[in-house]
Order: structure tokens, then C-alpha cells, then sequence
């Protein structure tokens, strides 16, 4: 079923950190960017939207801010669109910096491909998640936002 066995089937990974010149209003011009992997041999769904611009990435990704197991932000689909990312592909996105701070997380829901993305949004099919904490951050990072 994976790509590489060493990985998990959908996991995210740090790319960077910087500052974007034109900030989306009330998050500050400081983002991480992330990239997720479809390390399976099926395609994935998510809900993605467009980027205002390139220097976000590739794509703008759907996400929850849990500390511990509680969502402490959402960051739903209102006007998006339900995209296939093929196996063995990735794509970068980013977030707020303040987003991962200590104890933090983020998680972005997909589903595999030969399930009905209509019954995994209705609760009917099993949802899935890839997750990344502040712990996975380099360790400079952590330091930092404690």
C-alpha cells in the first residue's frame, strides 16, 4: 500500500518558516509551510481552495488547531473544492505561525480514493487524518514558540 515503507501512508513535514508580504487579514504576515504526502498508491481527496498567491503554496488546505485532543480552531471549507493529489504526489500549503505553538497541532482530513467523499463529509464513511504538532518542528522552532 505505501510508496516508501518507512513513512506513514499520508503524513505532512516541515518545509519552512517565513513571512509573506501581503498577510491574510487578522493572522500576521509570519506562516510555517508544510508539505503533505500521499505516500500510498491510490489517490487521495481533500478540500482544497486557491492560494491569494503563489508565495502561500501550492494550495490552500482545510485544517483543525487542536491542543491536546481539543479543536481549539477550525479551519473549515466554505467555498472549495474536492481534489484528487495523485500517489506518490505532495503539495505545500501554510499556516499562521501561531498556530503550532507548545502543545499544538494541526490536522488535515483526506479521504482515500475509492471512498465516497460524500459519505465521509456526511458521517457515514470513516474520516481520516494526517496530523503535525509543534513537536515536530525543528528544534530552534520549538524554543521559540513556548
Amino acid at each position: 500500500m505505501r510508496i516508501r515503507t518507512d513513512q506513514p501512508g499520508v503524513y505532512l513535514t516541515f518545509e519552512r518558516v517565513g513571512q509573506v508580504k501581503v498577510p491574510e487579514v487578522g493572522e500576521g504576515n509570519e506562516r510555517i509551510w508544510l508539505r503533505l504526502h500521499n505516500n500510498t498508491r491510490w489517490p487521495v481527496m481533500l478540500d482544497m481552495g486557491d492560494v491569494e498567491s503563489e508565495e502561500y503554496g501550492d494550495a490552500q488546505l482545510f485544517y483543525d488547531v487542536l491542543k491536546g485532543d481539543e479543536v481549539i480552531i477550525r479551519r473549515p471549507c466554505h467555498a472549495c473544492t474536492h481534489n484528487r493529489l495523485g500517489p506518490g504526489k505532495s503539495l505545500i500549503f501554510s499556516i499562521p505561525r501561531g498556530y503550532l505553538t507548545k502543545e499544538r497541532s494541526i490536522r488535515v482530513k483526506f479521504s482515500y480514493g475509492w471512498e465516497d467523499w460524500n459519505d465521509v463529509s456526511g458521517g457515514r464513511e470513516a474520516a481520516h487524518y494526517a496530523l503535525f504538532g509543534a513537536s515536530s518542528l525543528p528544534k530552534s522552532m520549538q524554543q521559540s514558540t513556548q
